[in-house]
């Protein structure tokens, strides 16, 4: 039951009579100050957004430094939140395995012929990572190997 339908239940236990107007107001203080203890705030960080849009703004990162900025995010706030932790361990994973893949199917000659598939995948699993992020959810990138735990 939210806050609201028990205020709405308080009043017309009220307007009934069956508690009086002491009571009542005791009651609406009561709910209204566990509901204000019960939202915590939404922590801003140094560039004024939230944890959450920080995480997407590490994934998006990577269209425009590959794996550099989402790393220098990653140092500066692993230790303030275990949410920027985990995605920049799993950025950090997914861009070293990748650069890994291509120069293994480069040296190879089979290879050369798939090396144009990494740069793609990677700019799919880019965008998905991002909405994913978006939507608050955790997405670990595909075929990446935990070099970083």
């Amino acid at each position: 039951m939210d806050i609201y339908s028990e205020l709405e239940r308080l009043k017309r236990l009220l307007d009934e009579g069956v508690i009086t107007r002491d009571e009542f107001e005791r009651e609406k203080t009561r709910l209204l100050s566990m509901n204000y203890a019960a939202q915590p705030a939404i922590p801003r960080w140094d560039l004024g957004i939230d944890e959450s849009s920080f995480v997407v703004l590490m994934h998006a990162s990577q269209f425009i430094s590959s794996f550099l900025a989402p790393l220098v995010m990653w140092l500066l706030y692993k230790k303030k939140s275990l949410l920027v932790d985990e995605a920049g361990k799993n950025i950090l994973n997914f861009q070293i395995s990748y650069a890994i893949y291509a120069i293994i199917l480069f040296l190879t000659c089979i290879g050369t012929i798939f090396v144009i598939f990494i740069p793609i995948a990677e700019i799919i699993f880019i965008i998905i990572a991002t909405i994913k992020a978006t939507n608050g959810e955790s997405w670990k990138y595909p075929l990446s190997i935990n070099f970083i735990k």
